[in-house]
C-alpha cells in the first residue's frame, strides 16, 4: 500500500500536531501572500494561489522577520527540504529536495542556472541573504520547465530591487567571532528602477571537523583541532527600464568566500582554506507583441570557480575547478482565450567545466570539458469554471549524452470557493556530470540521463485569512549513475524510490503569526531497500511571532528524525541520531528608521550532526542594528 512504510504512530503524531496548529489559527500570516505573484512553477506570472504545482514563497520581510542569514538552513525549515552540510558556513552543503540528491534540485539566481556540469549539483554552502529578495521554491518534476536536474524540484533565488526609492543599513555581531554589515539602495524613477546590495560576513566559530571522533591510521594521520572560519562578501545590481509595454532589465549577482576546512588525509597540523566565487548575470527584453502575444528575450551566464590549498604542497587537498553556463532562450506567451494561456520557448544552453582532478597523469593540469544542449519546451495553462490544468512538454538534445524528453500534467478542481484538489504526474531527467563522465578511473563517456517519474495528490484549502496545504507523493527513479565493481567504472544500475506527505500551514491566532509543516518520506535504494543517507524519515517545523507595540518576539523549533551517514574513519553505514533545534528572536523598533535586533541560535545547546563527524554551531547568540532611510 502507498506509503505504508510509515508508522502508525508517527503519522498520528504528526498529523495530530499540524491540526492542532490549524485549528488553533483563524488567518495566514499575511493575507496578501495569496495575490503574490509567482513565476517558476509555469514559467509565466501567475498568482501564487493559481499554481498547481507545489509552491512556496519566502518573501524579503520573512527573511528579515526571522533574522535569517543563511540560505540553506533557511530552506531547511521548509515542508519537503534537507540540508547536511561538512562544519560551519561555507563548508560543503548537500540540499536535499524529497528526497532528491543535490545534483537532482535545479537552483537559480534571477532564472540563470546555478548547477554546474562538473558535479551537477549548485554550491550553496556560503550564500548569505543579504542580496536576496524573494525565495521560490516548487517541489516535485520540473524537467517539462527546465531540463536536466530538477527531479527533486526548482528553488530559484531573486535579487534585492526594491519597490521605492530608500536606502538600508544592516550590522550584527555575536558569538564565533562572528561580524556582518549590509548596505542596500534603491532608486525608483518614471518607469525606472535601479537597486544595489552589498554585504559582508565573517566568523570562526569551531573546528569544521570533531577531532575526538578522528580514528588515527596509516592514510588518516588525524585534523587539525584549530578553529575553523569564514569570510563571505556578496553584491548585487538590478536595473529596468520600461517603454511603454516593452521592458528591458538586467541583473548582476556574486557571492564570494575565503572557508577553511578540515581534512584527516593531511595530519593534526595541517591547514586547508577554499577559495570560491559565484557569479551569475542575465539581461532581458520583454514586450507585447499584440494584443495577445508577449515575447521575451533574455541571455545569461553563472561561473562557479573555486581553488583548494593546503598547508602541505603535496596533499591532494590541493586543487582546482571552474564551471560555467552560458544560456539563451527566447519565449512567446499567447493568449489563446481569456483564460488559457499557450507559451512555446526555444533555449540553447553551453556547459563548460574544468578541473585538476580530471589530469589522468595527476600532475594537476586543468584539464577541461564541454557540453552543449538545444531545447524547446510548450506550455498550456487553462481555467474552466473550477476546473484548472496545466501541460509542459519539453524536448533536450545534449551533444555528449543523447536527448531527453519530459512531460507534465497537473489538474486543479475547486471543490469548494475554499478547497481545492490537485492531481499532477511528471517525468524528469538529470544529465550525467563531467565528474560522472570523465573522472579518472570512475568515469564513463557512454552513461545515459538518470531518469524519473512522480505522481502526487494534493489539497489546498484558503478561506479569508485561513490557508493550509496537504500533499502525498511518489517518486521512482531509474538508470542512477553508481560505481560498479564488475565494471570497474560508473553505470546507470540503480534504483531509487520515494515516498511522501507534506503538511503546512500559516495563520495568525490572537495576533500571534503561526507557521507550521511537517514531512514523512522514505527515500530508499529500490534494490536494496535501504534508505539514503542523511535522508530524515520525518521533519516538523514550528514558529511564532507576535507584535507587543514596538516590540517583536519571535521563537521557532525544528525536529530532524535519526538518518544514516558515512562513517567518518571506516566508511561504514552508520547512524546519526535525531535532533530538535530552537531559535528565539526580538526586535525593538526605537524609531520608525531605526531597530534594534537580537536572536539566539540553537537556543537549547544541542549538540548535533548534520554530517558524520563534522561539528556544528551550538548555543550562539547575536545582537544587530538595522537602519531604513
Amino acid at each position: 500500500m502507498f506509503l505504508h512504510f510509515l508508522s502508525r504512530r508517527r503519522v498520528l503524531a504528526s498529523a495530530g500536531l499540524f491540526l492542532l496548529v490549524c485549528s488553533a489559527a483563524s488567518a495566514q500570516i499575511q493575507p496578501q501572500q495569496l495575490e503574490t505573484v509567482v513565476v517558476t512553477a509555469a514559467r509565466t506570472e501567475q498568482r501564487l494561489r493559481d499554481a498547481l504545482p507545489s509552491v512556496t514563497v519566502i518573501q524579503r520581510s520573512e527573511i528579515e522577520q526571522r533574522q535569517a542569514t543563511d540560505l540553506v538552513e533557511l530552506l531547511s525549515r521548509q515542508a519537503g527540504i534537507e540540508f547536511a552540510r561538512a562544519g560551519g558556513a561555507g563548508g560543503q552543503a548537500s540540499l536535499f529536495a524529497r528526497g532528491a540528491n543535490s545534483s537532482q534540485v535545479l537552483v537559480l539566481v534571477d532564472g540563470v542556472r546555478l548547477n554546474t556540469a562538473v558535479g551537477g549539483a549548485a554550491a550553496l554552502g556560503g550564500i548569505a541573504l543579504d542580496a536576496v529578495e524573494r525565495i521560490e521554491i516548487v517541489r516535485g518534476n520540473l524537467s517539462s520547465l527546465y531540463g536536466s536536474e530538477a527531479i527533486g524540484g526548482v528553488v530559484q533565488i531573486f535579487t534585492r530591487g526594491g519597490a521605492r526609492t530608500g536606502a538600508a543599513f544592516d550590522a550584527e555581531a555575536g558569538s564565533g567571532r562572528t561580524r556582518a554589515a549590509s548596505g542596500s539602495a534603491t532608486w525608483v524613477g518614471e518607469g525606472a528602477r535601479l537597486a544595489a546590495t552589498v554585504g559582508t560576513r565573517r566568523s570562526r566559530p569551531f573546528s569544521a571537523i570533531d577531532t575526538a571522533q578522528v580514528i588515527p591510521g596509516p592514510f588518516a594521520p588525524g585534523a587539525n583541532p584549530d578553529l575553523d572560519g569564514t569570510r563571505n562578501r556578496s553584491a548585487a545590481l538590478r536595473a529596468s527600464r520600461s517603454f511603454g509595454a516593452a521592458e528591458v532589465g538586467a541583473s548582476a549577482w556574486t557571492s564570494r568566500n575565503d572557508t577553511d576546512f578540515d581534512s584527516t588525509a593531511d595530519g593534526q597540523a595541517a591547514t586547508h582554506v577554499e577559495r570560491s566565487e559565484l557569479t551569475a548575470w542575465q539581461a532581458h527584453l520583454r514586450g507585447a507583441l499584440g494584443e495577445r502575444w508577449a515575447a521575451r528575450l533574455a541571455a545569461g551566464e553563472s561561473r562557479d570557480e573555486s581553488r583548494n590549498t593546503a598547508s602541505d604542497p603535496f596533499s591532494f587537498n590541493n586543487g582546482e575547478f571552474r564551471a560555467r553556463n552560458r544560456q539563451l532562450a527566447w519565449q512567446n506567451d499567447v493568449a489563446v482565450a481569456e483564460t488559457v494561456t499557450a507559451s512555446l520557448a526555444l533555449e540553447y544552453l553551453e556547459q563548460r567545466g574544468a578541473s585538476t582532478a580530471y589530469d589522468p597523469t595527476f600532475a594537476r593540469v586543468l584539464t577541461s570539458f564541454e557540453r552543449r544542449v538545444a531545447s524547446g519546451w510548450f506550455g498550456v495553462n487553462a481555467a474552466a469554471g473550477a476546473q484548472q490544468v496545466q501541460v509542459n512538454v519539453r524536448h533536450d538534445d545534449y551533444s555528449d549524452v543523447g536527448t531527453a524528453t519530459t512531460g507534465l500534467v497537473a489538474y486543479g478542481y475547486a471543490l469548494t470557493p475554499a478547497l481545492r484538489a490537485t492531481l499532477q504526474v511528471s517525468s524528469a531527467f538529470r544529465a550525467p556530470s563531467f565528474n560522472d563522465l570523465h573522472f579518472p578511473f570512475f568515469g564513463n563517456p557512454d552513461l545515459r540521463p538518470e531518469k524519473a517519474r512522480s505522481v502526487e495528490a494534493g489539497l489546498r484549502y484558503a478561506l479569508g485569512d485561513t490557508a493550509l496545504r496537504a500533499s502525498v507523493y511518489r517518486t521512482r527513479t531509474r538508470d542512477l549513475v553508481v560505481f560498479s565493481t564488475a565494471a570497474n567504472r560508473a553505470e546507470n544500475v540503480a534504483r531509487a524510490q520515494t515516498e511522501g506527505i507534506e503538511l503546512a500551514a500559516a495563520a495568525i491566532w490572537r495576533g500571534i503569526r503561526l507557521d507550521a509543516n511537517a514531512s514523512l518520506s522514505r527515500p530508499v535504494d529500490a534494490d536494496t531497500g535501504e534508505r539514503l543517507l542523511r535522508r530524515a524519515p520525518y521533519t516538523v517545523n514550528l514558529g511564532a511571532y507576535r507584535d507587543f507595540g514596538a516590540w517583536t518576539l519571535g521563537a521557532e523549533v525544528g525536529r530532524v528524525g535519526a538518518r544514516y551517514d558515512s562513517d567518518l574513519n571506516t566508511f561504514a553505514r552508520t547512524r546519526l541520531a535525531a535532533y530538535t533545534l530552537a531559535r528565539a528572536t526580538a526586535a525593538w523598533r526605537v524609531t520608525p528608521a531605526v531597530k534594534l535586533k537580537l536572536r539566539v541560535e540553537n537556543l537549547t545547546d544541542a549538540d548535533y550532526e548534520t554530517v558524520d563527524g563534522y561539528n556544528t554551531q551550538r548555543r550562539a547568540a547575536f545582537a544587530g542594528i538595522e537602519v531604513r532611510l
